[in-house]
């Protein structure tokens, strides 16, 4: 037997178990033509992937993606017990879903899905929120920030519109990875085989990705999943959210104010100029967030499926309304309680409307631990625990009926309450649960920032000392003024610190990574 036959005899059973897992043969995947109802989809053969990761980087030349991001990412799973240990590789792009939810969640319709299949991203539409990143399980949109936009998979669109294989297949040396087509209705009917160890549940996005995995597997872990690592603090976002949240407060203890008619005049024009300010300076700091906030405007476009959208035309709505509710304390002399009043309640109910879209724009089942009531209950306790402090400060307290004031610092000892509550819920849940998510997240909270979880929780309890001291001094001495003062900075300050750990403490769904890239 000479080398050549040698070597073709020892090959040929693994190219055969190959061509059964991946179901081509050797002159590569072919693309049909699609049937009525049938789009493309990505093949993915667990057991053939030797983890080279040359897919990913045909892709990277393809696409030229920046050196740090990766639209196709190769990660590592490891189970088993000695002897019988296991090691297998996941190679992941864009799953391209029935149900993409960066598509109905991005504001700006930047994704379009297309009749083969295809979610396609135009970059040009692309404002750079990131939302899409947040809403896909997959975490498969990445953020360019040379380009200041998101860019994914689009199967090699160019390619596949001349009949050509993805980059991405044609590179990987074992045929593990494939295009062929699906037929929609009966993949909606039973997608069972796009879950596979190392990914989100598919049921999130109907993802289109068929997994082969080899027979009797133990269970299996990411080598990701070893390390739990705070995300993004999102800073303009910690503004936005708490300052129109502190915006909403404030109004609201103004209208209040003015409804039960036990505070003066210039009080109650400095409590809506001030929740104003806080609305305005709010808008303003979320454009820091964005990529391209020059072209911010677009994210109003998809009001009818995202709640960003609905966000920003609420919020925007509500910072009107707040300035006009302003201008008719500081130069409406003649208008009417009525008519003043009216467009008060105006404003809170606007501004009510957009805290709630603010609040819902975080549930998302890509981040669970987001993606609970708990997270409008915070939103809210945040306004009720800092607004009546602020308003009260604005409010002349020589002319302020006692009642008022006490009703006052009694709300704002409600919202802190409140936030003390939410954070028992959540580490009672965190601690309850056995999924990656929440035991990262419980991780996080009751070790690196367990010191910064005790202070958010004594913040509370110090504003609420400092005003009950407050009431057992005149309301209009100087020293009162301070303490209310001091309590309205240690409730801010204590909401700053819940809401970090609200963004840097969430744990996402993603797909599995590799032990050196970390995702």
């Amino acid at each position: 037997m000479t080398l050549l036959e040698d070597r073709d005899a020892t090959v040929a059973p693994v190219t055969d178990r190959l061509r059964k897992l991946t179901g081509i043969d050797e002159r590569g995947p072919g693309l049909l033509p699609l049937d009525a109802g049938e789009q493309y989809r990505f093949s993915f053969a667990m057991d053939a992937c030797v983890g080279c990761h040359s897919c990913e980087v045909a892709c990277a030349e393809q696409n030229a993606t920046p050196v740090d991001k990766a639209w196709r990412r190769v990660g590592e799973l490891e189970g088993g017990a000695f002897p019988t240990t296991r090691r297998l590789n996941l190679s992941m792009a864009c799953n391209h879903c029935l149900e993409p939810t960066c598509l109905s969640g991005c504001p700006t319709q930047a994704y379009t899905k297309l009749q083969n299949g295809v979610v396609r991203h135009d970059a040009a539409e692309c404002i750079g929120c990131q939302y899409c990143i947040w809403n896909c399980p997959y975490e498969v949109p990445v953020y360019d920030k040379a380009a200041k936009v998101v860019a994914k998979c689009d199967m090699c669109l160019p390619r596949l519109s001349q009949g050509e294989s993805p980059a991405c297949v044609l590179a990987c040396p074992t045929s593990a990875i494939t295009v062929e087509p699906v037929n929609v209705a009966e993949w909606r009917a039973d997608h069972a085989t796009a879950d596979a160890p190392g990914l989100p549940p598919a049921s999130i996005t109907l993802s289109t990705t068929r997994i082969v995995t080899p027979a009797g597997l133990p269970d299996l872990v990411a080598a990701t999943d070893y390390s739990v690592k705070p995300e993004d603090p999102h800073w303009p976002l910690v503004a936005l959210t708490l300052l129109t949240q502190l915006s909403l407060g404030t109004v609201a203890s103004t209208v209040v104010a003015e409804a039960a008619g036990g505070a003066g005049r210039g009080g109650l024009a400095g409590g809506a100029v001030g929740a104003a300010l806080a609305g305005a300076v709010a808008l303003a700091a979320s454009l820091f967030h964005l990529g391209r906030p020059a072209v911010a405007f677009k994210a109003l476009r998809n009001w009818r499926t995202s709640w960003l959208s609905r966000e920003v035309a609420l919020l925007s709505a509500f910072s009107g309304a707040s300035l006009a509710y302003a201008a008719a304390w500081e130069w409406g002399g003649d208008v009417g309680l009525g008519p003043r009043l009216a467009l008060g309640v105006g404003t809170v109910v606007a501004g009510a409307a957009g805290v709630y879209a603010s609040g819902r724009l975080y549930l998302v089942p890509a981040r669970p631990v987001w993606n609970s009531r708990r997270t409008l209950v915070q939103f809210f306790a945040a306004a009720l625990a800092t607004g009546p402090l602020l308003a009260a400060l604005c409010l002349d307290r020589a002319e302020m009926a006692p009642s008022l004031t006490t009703g006052l610092m009694a709300a704002a000892a409600m919202g802190g309450a409140v936030q003390v509550g939410a954070v028992r819920h959540l580490l009672r849940t965190v601690r309850g649960r056995t999924d990656r998510q929440h035991r990262g997240t419980a991780t996080l909270l009751t070790g690196r920032f367990r010191t910064l979880l005790a202070a958010r929780v004594t913040a509370v309890f110090v504003t609420v000392a400092l005003l009950a001291w407050t009431l057992t001094v005149p309301l209009a001495g100087p020293s009162a003024g301070g303490r209310l003062a001091t309590a309205l900075g240690v409730a801010a300050l204590g909401e700053l610190a819940g809401r970090y750990l609200f963004y840097v403490t969430v744990v996402p769904f993603r797909v599995a990574g590799s032990f050196f890239s970390g995702r």
